[in-house]
């Protein structure tokens, strides 16, 4: 038994079935759609779902790109994959509404499309990451809970960035920058929204438990967001784990190595029994 599960769990791409695709949301500049990836055995109950969020510094990615954590369909979960408008459609806060949207589009729907809508983790990785983690902590105390959320090296706390943003020609202050184009303007001129979209914001004590990875060979700056993003949690008493990994950098097969399915099995076994 343990070589099968070893088995499964080396694999490091797998071939993914054609998804469901449904608009949950349409604006001027197009519509936007959710990919639904079910478990590739059909499952009696409704299926817990990973609710994947894409990378690309806010301003570029695909909802397709969601082989990071494909393979998680072995075993159970579905995900839903989700566009956003990206920040030469939009700045900040339209990334958020749109996933927040999104997840309402699921609380709403779920149930006809075999979707457990109370058995949701919320994922992405870089930027992607950082919505999943905003969405998840920034909710209001009248909605329905996240079971929890998967950080892939992404950014927690925009603060924090600016103490490398206090001259004008400092790089996230250039129009160039990701984080100028999400705020539309220099960081150092924009703290409020800053902390606005910065998920160690919200963090308390009623947020639910999360795992953050980050590769060792990360820029200096992505470690200190995800340790930040750490610490922040552990003190608001929100069960956290963090995990360096080894000699990977911004992303990589490294995030979906046997050790690390094991670690997001793991947790999301827990967060979604």
């Amino acid at each position: 038994m343990k070589g099968i599960l070893f088995t499964i769990l080396s694999l490091t791409s797998i071939a993914v079935a054609e998804p469901l695709t449904r608009e949950y949301a349409s604006f001027d500049s197009g519509p936007l759609n959710i990919d639904i990836h079910y478990p590739t055995k059909e499952r009696e109950s409704l299926a817990p779902l990973i609710l994947w969020i894409h990378g690309g510094g806010w301003q570029q990615g695909s909802r397709e790109n969601m082989n990071l954590i494909a393979w998680v369909t072995l075993h159970g979960y579905a995900i839903a994959s989700i566009d956003y408008r990206l920040t030469n459609i939009a700045p900040f806060p339209a990334q958020l509404d749109d996933c927040r949207a999104a997840l309402g589009w699921i609380r709403k729907n779920g149930r006809n499309h075999r979707l457990d809508p109370s058995r949701i983790v919320v994922s992405g990785f870089s930027a992607g990451a950082h919505l999943a983690t905003l969405l998840t902590v920034s909710q209001g105390d009248d909605e329905a809970p996240l079971q929890g959320f998967i950080h892939f090296y992404g950014p927690s706390d925009l603060n924090q960035m600016a103490r490398y943003a206090t001259k004008p020609s400092d790089p996230l202050n250039q129009p160039d920058s990701n984080v100028y184009k999400l705020l539309a303007g220099p960081l150092m001129d924009c703290l409020e929204l800053a902390k606005e979209a910065s998920p160690v914001t919200y963090l308390d004590a009623g947020d639910p438990s999360c795992l953050i990875l980050v590769g060792d060979e990360d820029t200096l700056m992505t470690q200190r967001q995800c340790k930040r993003l750490h610490e922040a949690a552990l003190a608001a008493e929100i069960p956290s784990e963090f995990h360096l990994v080894p000699g990977a950098g911004h992303g990589g097969k490294a995030f979906s190595d046997p050790e690390r399915r094991k670690l997001i099995l793991k947790f999301l076994t827990s967060a979604l029994p």
